[in-house]
């Protein structure tokens, strides 16, 4: 049996990549919380492949040594059968949430922000899941009317190839010029638009005005983060 230390040795390599900065100055450097380095340090919790991506390019660092401890350059072809090394697709932010090139000239993404960066699927997870990586977006949620099931900022994976809605699923939809996130309640007459805060209405939509709505698709992923 192979045995993955990526995992235990991977405060090392972040140690290493902070190059003697605070936790403090560092977390700042990659806009996450001190708790959240601190515990990376520690060995409690290991980044998401998102932040994994984050530090890397913060620290302009080779992610697949981030992550791995292991340079691609590096790994012969007898090695490979030993290797966790999957190809890693990039998916991409939808359309709407993508930031202007002034925007992204300028912007600073901080705590309480969503990030519009396109998040990182391994192959083999595409694959177990039976999802194609170009039918997929990302889309960062806004407020809290799904709370507590889908919180501010949490990153939704959505399946743009299912349009056909399905009894209380979670879909992502355009109206007029407003984008909206419900379940979708199926009724005699059409649908019911639901969220998971009493303080937003259901909104009914009868059969004749489904034309109204575009289905952009099905949430198949939600990201959150621990903290």
């Amino acid at each position: 049996m192979i045995i993955n230390k990526s995992v235990q040795t991977f405060k090392n390599r972040l140690t290493e990549v902070m190059q003697g900065d605070s936790v403090s100055v560092f977390a700042k450097k990659c806009n996450m919380s001190e708790t959240v380095i601190r515990d990376y340090l520690s060995g409690k919790t290991y980044p998401s492949l998102s932040r994994l991506a984050s530090i890397a390019e913060k620290c302009n660092v080779s992610y697949c040594w981030l992550a791995t401890g292991h340079k691609l350059e590096d790994i012969s072809d007898t090695e490979n059968d030993n290797v966790y090394n999957e190809y890693i697709h990039r998916i991409p932010v939808y359309a709407k949430q993508l930031p202007t090139i002034e925007e992204a000239r300028t912007q600073k993404y901080v705590r309480g922000t969503p990030p519009v960066m396109n998040y990182p699927a391994l192959d083999g997870w595409l694959e177990y899941r039976g999802l194609d990586a170009k039918k997929l977006i990302i889309y960062w949620a806004k407020g809290d009317l799904m709370e507590p099931e889908i919180k501010h900022n949490n990153g939704l994976i959505i399946n743009t190839d299912i349009r056909e809605v399905v009894d209380g699923a979670i879909y992502l939809l355009e109206y007029k010029d407003m984008t909206l996130l419900r379940r979708i309640r199926l009724t005699l007459d059409g649908w019911e638009l639901q969220c998971n805060n009493d303080r937003c209405a259901t909104i009914s939509v009868l059969r004749k005005d489904f034309k109204q709505y575009k289905v952009v698709g099905c949430v198949v992923q939600i990201i959150k983060d621990l903290y």
